[in-house]
């Protein structure tokens, strides 16, 4: 009943409420930007956009940073004005002008690289071109900027970013890829683009950079595309070092393209040196304690394991053992107490983690891992834990697992 009398209240609200006259209709109307469009010389066609303004643009006298949004459309237009308007009230990001370029020819405009299923002709290095020379010129022409430019991708889009990044990576001070990789028989491509590009660290110099993939991503089941671009990661950081700012995320529980990455894309380009570094240490530390964790169960050191957690913290698990899962869940003091010294040893190396910290207090963290006896690979576990920062020390809250026994035929 307390439901349906808040949709009713809210219907009221919607609609608006007249004590003499009753209900009536009343339109509300909420302008996101307006229809644009230009002529492009190098493309050799007129390209549409879709434009945003902020709220006091005609009478603030600022200039803003500039964020191009490819497969610009409606749609895409108002996630990112929501993602952006959640951030500017938390101080977070600042209010920016957003030029969505609305499609033509995706694949061919996304594309630097026949590839299967995108026969071409590609014509990436064109459409980059369009956005360097024709467009970037035409928007600081006509609106006040401050020269900042921030790319976004998705998908085929993130891919041309990635092309962007790695051509031209002066044109933009960030770079934001969701579900961003390349196709396997694009790798050797890109990896020699990638060779020649880092032979010029200077040109990378303060680059923001944030990737985003999923690990339950329906086009990239088998995980090929995540691995490149993991292994791409590894490589701009031991090209590149310090000279940028880097971060690749994966989240495991969204599908293609998940929807939190151009927040924390935002998020991450914004966020003070401080803050940057502070976080970058929270996450080594963590990560740190739960590799500590993984090496201590795997040795049997239950000496090592009990000042790790929290008191009452709790650990859990689900195995799954002929046909069926078998769980359990006690608290951390209870599980030392039930090992006892006839502990086969293990190794549980992980290949991929996923970190969120909230306000360096609260951290969630999943370790993909392969648990190996005497050299064997075992199982395929997936570990999960919660920590907690007490006293300036990361400490279990709590810790569980799943693990499926790998059948080597």
């Amino acid at each position: 009943m307390e439901k349906i009398l808040r949709s009713f209240l809210l219907l009221l609200i919607l609609l608006g409420w007249n004590q003499s006259e009753g209900l009536f209709a009343q339109d509300i109307s909420f302008k996101i930007g307006f229809h644009e469009s230009i002529q492009s010389k190098i493309l050799q066609e007129n390209r549409k956009l879709l434009i945003h303004l902020p709220d006091g643009y005609q009478t603030s006298g600022l200039s803003y940073p500039v964020l191009y949004l490819l497969d610009g459309s409606e749609y895409g237009l108002i996630n990112a004005l929501s993602d952006l308007m959640r951030l500017q009230g938390r101080k977070m990001s600042p209010e920016m002008i957003i030029v969505a370029i609305v499609n033509t020819d995706r694949n061919r405009d996304m594309m630097p690289v026949v590839a299967n299923g995108y026969p071409g002709p590609p014509r990436a290095e064109d459409f980059l071109s369009f956005i360097e020379k024709e467009l970037i010129p035409s928007i600081e022409k006509t609106y006040r900027t401050n020269g900042q430019r921030i790319l976004k991708g998705q998908s085929l889009s993130g891919l041309f970013t990635l092309y962007a990044l790695l051509t031209k990576p002066t044109l933009f001070e960030a770079y934001i890829g969701h579900s961003a990789g390349w196709f396997e028989e694009s790798n050797d491509y890109f990896l020699d683009l990638s060779e020649k590009a880092f032979q010029k660290p200077a040109d990378f110099e303060g680059r923001k950079i944030f990737m985003a993939n999923s690990l339950n991503d329906p086009y990239d089941a088998d995980r090929v595309i995540h691995k490149q671009l993991a292994d791409f990661s590894e490589l701009i950081k031991s090209r590149l070092g310090e000279k940028i700012y880097y971060k690749y995320v994966t989240y495991a529980d969204y599908g293609h393209v998940p929807y939190p990455g151009f927040y924390d894309g935002i998020r991450y380009i914004y966020e003070s040196e401080e803050n940057r570094l502070s976080a970058e240490s929270d996450e080594a530390a963590v990560k740190k304690l739960v590799e500590s964790f993984l090496t201590a169960v795997g040795n049997g050191d239950l000496e090592a394991i009990e000042p790790m957690f929290l008191a009452r913290a709790t650990i859990g698990g689900a195995s799954f053992r002929e046909g069926k899962w078998n769980t359990f869940t006690t608290t951390i003091e209870d599980y030392l107490a039930s090992k006892t010294e006839n502990h086969s040893p293990f190794t549980e190396p992980v290949s991929n983690y996923t970190i969120h910290i909230s306000e360096g207090q609260l951290a969630f963290v999943r370790a993909d891992a392969i648990l190996y006896r005497e050299g064997k690979a075992q199982s395929h576990n997936m570990d999960y834990f919660t920590l907690l920062k007490e006293g300036g020390t990361w400490k279990f809250l709590s810790a569980a697992y799943t693990a499926k026994p790998i059948i080597i035929k």
